[in-house]
């Protein structure tokens, strides 16, 4: 069978399989839709440009939960399982089970970011196409480093540890990343965590493709991400070769 055949089978494999398990599904499609509704939409009392701020912040949301959990707890799960350890020996290409992983991810985030849009613009929120695209392609794209941050937890810890940790890091990232509550509302120590935070570097990214600031340091934002991101990567990669061992 032809490479790329066999990693688009386990591909639509796993988004079955996650799509078939409501009680992962549900949360994170629902739970971005609802914080929205109520923060975004509901404390807004009708004004537009604090829900546009809040849909910023909230496709970045959307990616944390599914890539947290389905790459921490739900690899973590199945290396327990022993079903890492028979999809290695299976006649699978190298990287074809992260592959199938992320495409469910992926699956995920992308229908709670469409639902996320919808209900903005059901709200009020207008922006130029543009916007809207770069907004919620930013939302879809940030699903990379949160993913390879959870395989990091989720190739090293047990099932329970991983969940635990999981837990505490999407916690961290919406709450030190500025996504729940703006910075500017907070301490000023919560700005000196803020730096070293994945998320918060993608809602400034967000919110400046969206409109609502200007564009400044965003190279400095893109390079903290690349280097975040290439760590997590170099760490999973790592992590999973001792797997093979």
């Amino acid at each position: 069978m032809h490479t790329l055949a066999v990693y688009l089978r386990e591909a639509r494999a796993q988004v079955l399989a996650t799509w078939r398990t409501p009680q992962f599904m549900v949360p994170s499609v629902i739970l971005p839709l609802l914080f929205y509704g109520v923060m975004g939409l509901g404390l807004s009392k009708g004004r537009e440009e604090i829900a546009h701020m809040m849909l910023a912040n909230y496709v970045i949301f959307a990616a944390i939960a599914p890539a947290m959990f389905g790459f921490g707890a739900g690899v973590a799960a199945e290396r327990e399982a022993k079903l890492v350890e028979l999809k290695q020996i299976a006649p699978l290409p190298a990287g074809g089970y992260l592959t199938g992983r992320l495409a469910a991810a992926l699956a995920l985030i992308a229908a709670a970011i469409a639902l996320l849009g919808g209900l903005a613009y059901i709200g009020g929120v207008r922006m130029e196409p543009g916007q809207w695209a770069a907004t919620l392609g930013l939302g879809l794209g940030s699903t990379i480093p949160f993913a390879l941050i959870g395989l990091n937890l989720g190739l090293r810890m047990g099932s329970q540890g991983a969940t635990a940790l999981a837990n505490l890091v999407f916690l961290g990232f919406s709450l030190f990343g500025g996504l729940w509550i703006p910075l500017q509302a907070m301490p000023a120590w919560f700005g000196k965590i803020a730096v070293f935070m994945p998320s918060y570097h993608l809602g400034q990214l967000s919110q400046m493709f969206s409109g609502m600031q200007p564009f400044a340091h965003v190279e400095r934002h893109v390079s903290i991400l690349a280097a975040m991101t290439l760590a997590a990567l170099i760490g999973a990669v790592m992590a999973w070769r001792r797997q093979d061992a």
